[in-house]
């Protein structure tokens, strides 16, 4: 349990934290990824296409062994999960967005966090938004905007740029309006292993 000290005025109570790193020396794995199989995402007109291998990850070890250190500070430092619990990547997948290409608002079932690589982007090749659906009964106006009151926060991507979040929190990607293939590579994470207590145990 954690108690409050005198000195803590605002208390981010309750947050929801994202992790948002550019790491260095990414593997490259383009030249692999460029001729790889992909499908639309959707019948949405522009929603992108993600490749038809829902592993990715299992067939691009390098990249896998440079993003592990990254999976195991948030999940373990950040989140604070127990590390007698393996963290399991179920599925992985590249996202191709061409130009005009965009995702819809979504977010991830079925997993306890998700996250992003940036393979290879421009500047006005999408930003990532997350979205707050928290309900307001009162919406006032604001003569600013933090992280304390905001309904939307954007994320503008760069090449070898991790960004990790709990699955639950809603996202979409805006319009590349750049003249370049945008490339990422989304996961999902789940925890393995024996965790709760004797009345709410579970084994996965």
């Amino acid at each position: 349990m954690q108690t409050t000290h005198l000195t803590d005025k605002v208390i981010p109570l309750f947050s929801t934290p994202v992790f948002v790193e550019v790491g260095k020396n990414m593997p490259d794995v383009i030249p692999q990824i460029k001729d790889l199989e992909y499908h639309n995402y959707s019948n949405r007109h522009k929603g992108g296409e993600q490749t038809t291998n829902m592993n990715i990850l299992d067939t691009l070890p390098e990249l896998t062994e440079w993003l592990s250190p990254f999976v195991k500070e948030y999940v373990y430092d950040v989140m604070g999960c127990d590390t007698k619990n393996d963290i399991d990547i179920p599925c992985s997948w590249v996202n191709r967005h061409k130009f005009q290409d965009k995702s819809h608002e979504h977010n991830h079932r079925n997993c306890l966090y998700s996250g992003i690589v940036y393979l290879e982007c421009e500047p006005n090749g999408g930003d990532l938004i997350f979205t707050n659906h928290k309900f307001e009964m009162i919406s006032p106006d604001r003569t600013h905007y933090n992280i304390y009151n905001s309904m939307k926060w954007t994320i503008r991507p760069e090449k070898g740029m991790v960004v990790m979040f709990p699955s639950d929190l809603f996202h979409f990607v805006t319009e590349n309006v750049s003249s370049e293939i945008r490339y990422s590579l989304a996961f999902n994470m789940m925890l393995r292993g024996k965790f709760g207590n004797p009345s709410s145990f579970i084994n996965l």
